[in-house]
Order: structure tokens, then sequence, then C-alpha cells
């Protein structure tokens, strides 16, 4: 799958059609394409798996009107209130809803499996929630770089190794996250 339809989609089925956030978006888009195996690529990155090609593709998409971005601002900026001093809200454009409509009648099968995925999201809890996803998406990696099976203790070990700042409440949520969603088995 084409990664501009990947991202059309995702905000085609994702509530209101949009998305508040930068890393809310990397990370659903991350979670997808691992979920459905699309095979984007992402790099790690302070806030988690970070793909420069999604990064480049909402750019077209704004370029040709099919999303529109607000940006918001947040002073005094406050860690605790927030990871991000700024937020990116995106949305499908009028033009973007009718081309992604059409997307999802010509393409079903894959549009479906987009839905199912962010629909699974939801109720498992991180579909809206930038700062758990995030969390999971860097546990998941952990586990992707480690190449084998570890305790939860381990992985926040991991993660603490290489100064990501996780707490424990933090990191169990993020571990249920991923094993509700079959991403992984822990040990």
């Amino acid at each position: 799958m084409r990664t501009d339809t990947l991202v059309i989609l995702t905000f085609y089925y994702s509530d209101r059609k949009m998305i508040a956030g930068r890393t809310l978006l990397q990370k659903t888009l991350y979670f997808l394409s691992e979920k459905l195996d699309l095979g984007l690529d992402f790099i790690p990155n302070y806030y988690g798996p970070h793909s420069t090609e999604v990064t480049e593709v909402i750019s077209s998409l704004k370029a040709v009107g099919i999303i529109e971005e607000k940006v918001e601002s947040f002073l005094p900026f406050n860690f605790k209130v927030t990871f991000e001093p700024r937020r990116y809200t995106y949305r499908l454009t009028e033009i973007g809803e009718e081309i992604a409509s059409r997307i999802a009648d010509k393409e079903k099968e894959s549009a479906d499996r987009i839905k199912s995925a962010l629909e699974e999201m939801k109720v498992f809890g991180a579909a809206n929630d930038y700062k758990n996803l995030s969390i999971a998406a860097k546990m998941h990696q952990i586990l992707g770089i480690e190449g084998k099976e570890m305790t939860a203790e381990e992985i926040l070990e991991e993660a603490q190794s290489i100064d990501w700042n996780i707490e424990e409440a933090e990191a169990e949520s993020a571990i249920n996250f991923l094993e509700k969603m079959n991403l992984i088995k822990i040990v």
C-alpha cells in the first residue's frame, strides 16, 4: 500500500477525520504499519519511532489541499502538561474526504484492515493518547532491536538504560496495550 493512501485512510477512519499532534500521527501510523505488516521505515527518535516518509507525505497532502494543518502553542511550556510545546492538528479537507471515500470504495480490503486496526487501538485505550502510544512504540522498538523475548522488567530496564524516562505504571500500561494488539508476547 502506498504511504499516501495509508495516511488518507487513517484520517478518514479517525475520530472527526482528524488527528491532534505530530507524535500521535507518527505513532498511529507506526502501529498500523506494524500491525498490518506494511513495512514503513521508522527510525528511533526521542518521542519514539519516526518516519521521514510520513512527514514528507503529510507535507505533500497539505500542499495539494487534501489535509489542513492547524498549529496551537502552549505557553508557558510545561513537560507535566504535554511533551510538545506546540500541537499540530491535521484534518481532512472536504476534498480530502471525497478522495478518501473513493479510495475506501476502490481499495475496500485495505481500507477495512486500517479501520479495524484503528478501532482495535481505540478499544485498547491508546487511540488518542499520544504519550501512551509513544511509550508503547519505544518499548516495541526495544524488542525489535533486541530481537529476543524479554520480560516486562527487562524492557523497562533497557528503556531506562538509554535514558528514556518511563515510569513503571506507564510501562505496564504500554506493555498491556502491545499484548492486546498481539504485537508482543511477554515471557
